[in-house]
């Protein structure tokens, strides 16, 4: 058999070992069922590549089931299909979660704090929703357009009823308050764009995730990160 017979043959072994691991199944179960059960799991990062998985499948069946004489292989695989399952491979193996690229510090306000504050800080960063908690309680989401819907509102009071407001006042004005969710920081990087997608065909257009060391935000320490639409061009990169 030619060299590239084997290295064919260990590139995809190699993909075998990796996919059962990925989907927590014995290196030792059938290919076909571990496909299934990544099918069955909505794994993103293999259902980017089912097509090109499946052909190296069909592909390797080829090359083990049919010789010339009885040792020649049928077909030769080319230097790119390896580099290609190589490549596939590594995308599989190493795919990157939240936590690999969206961890940062989140700009949050408390329900007590004043509006004074909140357009202090508006006018010094490009954020335009920040967390709201009440005390370790996360309670909403606030947003530039929701104060500047708050202060339309208010125009006919005084100056000093103005002043006297705080983010509590502002939350109530608020039409956002359903446009965002709690995501562990292991998701992978794949279920971000399609829950982008999916809000956006709904018209959610400032949808936020708000990224907790678990699965939820029980303290405002358990905030470590928040992905929002103009994040997606960073999602599409680092799949």
């Amino acid at each position: 058999m030619g060299t590239n017979y084997q290295r064919f043959m260990h590139a995809f072994n190699e993909l075998h070992d990796v996919i059962a691991k990925k989907v927590n199944r014995d290196p030792e179960t059938n290919f076909g069922e571990l496909m299934g059960v990544a099918a069955k799991n909505r794994d993103k990062v293999i259902e980017k590549y089912v097509d090109e998985i499946d052909f190296y499948r069909e592909f390797r069946n080829l090359l083990t089931h049919n010789t010339i004489n009885g040792d020649e292989a049928v077909a030769q695989p080319s230097d790119s299909l390896v580099e290609q399952i190589e490549m596939v491979t590594e995308k599989i193996k190493y795919s990157k979660r939240v936590k690999d690229v969206f961890l940062k510090r989140v700009r949050t306000f408390d329900v007590n704090d004043p509006l004074e504050k909140v357009l202090e800080v508006i006018n010094h960063v490009r954020y335009t929703q920040f967390p709201v908690f009440d005390g370790d309680n996360l309670v909403g989401i606030l947003s530039s357009i929701g104060v500047t819907k708050y202060l339309a509102k208010a125009m006919d009071q005084d100056i000093r009823s103005i002043k006297n407001t705080t983010v509590k006042h502002i939350l109530e004005v608020e039409d956002e308050q359903n446009f965002y969710e709690v995501i562990s920081a292991d998701k992978s990087i794949f279920d971000i764009e399609e829950i982008f997608s999916e809000r956006i065909k709904q018209g959610r257009t400032t949808y936020i995730l708000l990224i907790a060391k678990g699965e939820k935000i029980k303290r405002k320490s358990d905030l470590i990160g928040i992905i929002t639409p103009w994040d997606i061009p960073r999602v599409v990169a680092n799949k």
